[in-house]
């Protein structure tokens, strides 16, 4: 599988960009296997500039389905709003995607 996920935001064009920048991840994704990645939203509902999404999708490859998560599920209640869609590379816990995306030290 791919170093790295395969973020769409609902109907939004393209895939989310990977943060830091570069080629390859440092955490490979085997099949079967779990991997963590985070996205970064807007936390402001009222943000006039944020887009609106009602539902997020994760896969492990382009070539993949993948997950799709409705916003509610993600407790992000009726939609994720997002400026730019970013995603970490794949990482081996919550807390270092986390890390890696800026949400905690």
């Amino acid at each position: 599988m791919d170093r790295i996920p395969t973020v769409t935001f609902g109907d939004l064009d393209g895939a989310a960009t990977p943060v830091p920048p570069g080629e390859s991840g440092p955490y490979r994704l085997a099949a079967g296997g779990t991997a963590y990645a985070a996205v970064r939203t807007v936390a402001d509902p009222a943000d006039p500039e944020a887009r609106r999404v009602a539902t997020l999708t994760v896969a492990a490859d382009p070539a993949l389905p993948g997950r799709t998560f409705t916003a509610s599920e993600l407790g992000a209640g009726g939609s994720v709003r997002v400026w730019e869609p970013v995603t970490t590379w794949w990482q081996a816990s919550a807390a270092a995607a986390d890390r890696a995306i800026g949400l905690s030290r």
